[in-house]
């Protein structure tokens, strides 16, 4: 009780107060928009808006009004090892959003929609650190501060005889960071450096389908593997004597390839219940860490697992004249795609493992129920015109574990006697949007 307090009043000091460290939410694990944020991160049957731009890009065949959506989200982290609280920034950054309904006529009318969806960070473009693996670190909690963009184009098949297909295609972009440090030697026998880094983006494709037919609709989304990289070769000339290139940096944001199935259900035009799969590729994770040379050893195989996410959710709606109420809830299992903390060998430049050598990795990550809970209001200003309010919150709750490991040292722990893990996160956030 005492974690999950100290999480809320950290979350309500970044939602509402004006100073703090920004950090990303990325939305593979918080999600992109507060209607599907607080509907337990569904939304690949439903989604119609921005927000089906990373959901399920077909959903945005669905939308017949153009809309602007504006919002900020924070999250609040109290995680442990061994009791004591672990040190990870908060998160806090703003969301925009926009739909558009391509204004074609004849057979492409009301059939192509476009759709942005971008989160940004309150300071910072790109922030990621690349930790030593006997540091203890949390790389699927502990994501990038990263500029995150989506854009997505919802094509709907309506009067065809595949009345109620919509297909989807997007794609999905960040940053890396790419550049060079040249070291030498001038005139006077000191040393001079020159530093040259660039901001590039990188992109992985996303693809969707949905399907309704009466009360029932269908979703199917894969969203490829997306990753930044951090790389910075160190160069040397003039020096007395002949150094390799090095390399420093790694990968400091990853999303795993994914694959999310989706049903829901309509028994009543108020309610609507959800059912989703979200399978996510982890065992694809090449580790954070790259290696320095062309003859260094590196950092042993994280050794991630695959995972299956089921997630359910209800929304609620309630209707008076121009009013329109929406009360929505969820939870979703997350499991963790992490071994134990533990002795694992290095890598031979070739992949192989190092013979009688074994180091700590202390990957921590723990899985997490997580529940969420949602608030919207839709206000019709005309029979074209509306304003909408969204409110969302989510609370992560990470299972206490124990490792294989200590928290410092390099030996095996007693059985029942390694370190100790656990937490909670709490995320919230709020939209507001003009469609006309």
């Amino acid at each position: 009780m005492r974690r999950i307090t100290t999480a809320l009043a950290a979350l309500l000091a970044l939602l509402f107060g004006s100073a703090g460290t920004a950090s990303a939410t990325p939305q593979d694990l918080f999600g992109l928009g507060a209607r599907t944020q607080g509907l337990a991160l569904t939304g690949v049957s439903y989604a119609e808006d921005y927000e089906a731009t990373f959901a399920n890009p077909a959903g945005l065949g669905r939308a017949r009004r153009r809309g602007i959506h504006v919002g900020l989200s924070a999250g609040a982290y109290d995680l442990h090892i061994d009791d004591e609280r672990f040190p990870i920034d908060a998160a806090r950054g703003m969301t925009i959003g926009a739909t558009l309904p391509l204004p074609f006529h004849d057979v492409l009318q009301d059939r192509l929609v476009l759709g942005l969806g971008v989160y940004t960070p309150q300071q910072v473009l790109l922030r990621g650190n690349v930790r030593f693996p006997d540091v203890p670190q949390w790389p699927v909690i502990e994501r990038a501060q990263s500029l995150g963009i989506v854009i997505g184009l919802g094509i709907d098949l309506h009067s065809t005889v595949l009345e109620g297909l919509r297909l989807g295609i997007g794609v999905s972009a960040i940053a890396d960071v790419i550049g060079e440090l040249d070291v030498r030697l001038d005139e006077t026998a000191s040393f001079s450096s020159t530093v040259e880094t660039q901001l590039l983006a990188t992109f992985a494709p996303l693809v969707g389908a949905s399907y309704d037919v009466g009360e029932w609709s269908f979703g199917l989304v894969y969203r490829h593997e997306l990753r930044a990289k951090m790389d910075l070769e160190i160069r040397t000339a003039d020096l007395p004597v002949t150094l390799p290139v090095l390399t420093v940096g790694g990968i400091v944001q990853y999303d795993p390839g994914q694959l999310a199935g989706e049903v829901s259900w309509r028994p009543d035009p108020g309610l609507r219940v959800i059912a989703n799969l979200t399978w996510r590729m982890w065992s694809q994770y090449p580790g954070a860490q790259t290696a320095t040379s062309l003859s260094s050893l590196s950092a042993p195989d994280p050794e991630f697992s695959d995972t299956v996410s089921p997630r359910l959710a209800v929304e609620g709606t309630l209707r008076d004249r121009r009013a329109t109420l929406h009360l929505r809830g969820g939870y979703a299992l997350e499991l963790s795609p992490a071994p134990d903390a533990r002795l694992a060998p290095r890598r031979n430049p070739d992949g192989s493992a190092v013979m009688n050598d074994a180091v700590p990795v202390r990957y921590l990550d723990g899985d997490r129920h997580v529940v969420t809970a949602g608030l919207g209001l839709t206000w019709d200003l005309s029979a074209r015109e509306r304003v909408r309010f969204d409110l969302f919150g989510q609370a992560h709750f990470v299972v206490d574990r124990v490792h294989q490991i200590l928290r410092t040292g390099a030996m095996e722990a007693p059985e029942g006697m390694g370190m100790r893990t656990g937490g909670v996160i709490l995320v919230g956030g709020w939209t507001i949007a003009l469609e006309f």
